[in-house]
Parts: structure tokens; sequence; C-alpha cells
């Protein structure tokens, strides 16, 4: 099996119908088709045997230039925001944690809860499980648990996210099963850009990190323009929750695939290399 058939054999055909990974399917197919289509589009250009090896070169970065690596940096835009969109859907099935300041009556009274919680997780695992049990079917002494440090209620932070994500999972099973297999869709997407953008560098001959670099960030610099136009068209002021986690953006991992390839940067004169 090749690494193309390899990266099919992945693909869930359920992703491919669902209308919210319709734009992650399409970025997801297109990779594939550049991986397969290069290879092909050099040997086509050499078939002749009038291009010198540096003519070879240029004819087929300019093929990459113009039809290829634009539409692969639209296709990583395409799975940074749905990636960014399963972030916000994660965030509102969270437990909240907001409360109102101004309630010291509440503010009191979810401390003696705090306190009560601190007791009650005392004892053998079986007492402990017993009593989770209870606190996760009383809506009050979850949301005292979930104010503050975990600590305060006799949890260690590892403990609560645990409880957090089993509580998320018993309320919204459908929901965080739906979310966790676009998560897998989004991982073999990024893989087949990573896979894509190595194939360019290959058929295209490039010998120097910092040049393919360079030409990249050149080859897709109008596509740049066109996200950073839609991101400011897009701009919200944040919440308070999604400011607390913009550090924790699924994205991130995505974005790394072109953070040395395709994010304009200068070269210092003595780095530059003539192609």
């Amino acid at each position: 099996m090749n690494r193309i058939d390899m990266l099919k054999s992945r693909w869930r055909p359920e992703w491919s119908q669902r209308s919210d990974l319709s734009k992650l399917s399409g970025a997801f197919h297109k990779a594939l088709h550049f991986i397969e289509t290069m290879p092909k589009t050099r040997s086509e250009l050499a078939g002749p045997g009038n291009l010198s090896p540096k003519g070879l070169n240029d004819a087929i970065r300019a093929v990459a230039a113009e039809k290829i690596v634009p539409d692969l940096r639209r296709a990583m835009w395409d799975a940074e925001k749905t990636a960014n969109g399963l972030k916000n859907d994660l965030l509102r099935l969270a437990v909240p944690r907001q409360h109102d300041k101004s309630d010291l009556a509440g503010a009191m009274m979810r401390a003696e809860m705090r306190g009560m919680l601190r007791e009650m997780l005392k004892g053998s695992s079986e007492e402990v499980g017993e009593r989770l049990r209870i606190i996760m079917q009383e809506p009050d002494f979850l949301v005292a648990a979930f104010e503050g440090p975990a600590q305060l209620s006799g949890m260690t932070e590892e403990f609560r996210s645990d409880l957090e994500r089993r509580m998320i999972e018993q309320a919204h099973g459908p929901a965080v099963e739906a979310i966790n297999s676009a998560k897998e869709a989004v991982d073999l997407v990024q893989a087949a850009i990573e896979m894509a953008v190595n194939t360019v560098r290959h058929e295209g001959d490039f010998g120097n990190d910092n040049f393919f670099a360079s030409w990249m960030a050149t080859a897709s610099a109008e596509v740049e323009r066109e996200i950073a136009a839609e991101k400011v068209k897009a701009e919200a002021p944040k919440t308070n929750a999604e400011a607390l986690t913009a550090g924790e953006d699924i994205s991130t991992k995505i974005s790394a695939i072109f953070a040395a390839r395709l994010k304009p940067f200068e070269l210092s004169a003595d780095h530059q290399v003539a192609a």
C-alpha cells in the first residue's frame, strides 16, 4: 500500500457526508490530488527533453506556484477554521465557571459545599466513587466543585478534569463523539497537506530550507492577504472564557505545518540563496 492509499484508507466515508466537514473533505481530496499529480507533471515536462535541469525545475516550480501552493494554503485554512469550530463546540459543552460576583450569599453557599466535598471525597475508592456519583447528580455541588482551584473541593486538577470529561460524555455523548470524530478528520487532513507540501519540495528540487520557505511565502502571498482580510472581517471581541483558552487553540497544531513555509518572513542578505 503506497502513501496515498494509506491516507485514503483512513478517511471515513461518513466524513464526506457531514455538512460541517464538507470543506475539510474537499481539502483532503485536493491534497491527495496534488500528491498524485506533481510527479506526473514533472515527467510530462521532462518528456520532450528540451529543458535543462534548471529549466525543468523552474517549469515545475512555476506550475506549483500558480496552481498548487495557493490551493494548499486555502486547504490548510479550511482545516484551521474547522479546528477552531471544534474548539468552540467543546467550550460550549464545558462546565460553566463564571458566576455572579455580586451574589455574596451564593458564593458563601458554594464555599460551604466545597467544604462538604472535601469531607465527602475522603475514604476508600469505593466510597469516593459512590459520593462522586451523588455529586454528579447534584447541579449545585457541581457548580461549587468547578469554582476556584480544584484543591478547594478536595480534588486534584487532573481528577477534576477527568470528572468534567466524564460529565460531558454522559450529558452530551453523541456531540462529543461527533467532535472527536471530526478531530480525527482534521488530523488526517493535516497529514495529507504536509505530504503535499513535501511533494512540492521534492518535485521542485529545492535543496535549501530558507529558499524553499521564501519561495512558498511568495507563492502563497495573495492567499495570505485573503485570509488576513477574512480574519479581520470575522474578528469579534472575545469573551472571558475564550480569552483564557486562547493559548489552547486546536489550530496551532495544524498551522505548524506551514509555519516555516507559508508565513512571510525576511531573510538576511547572507542567507539569501539563488535558485
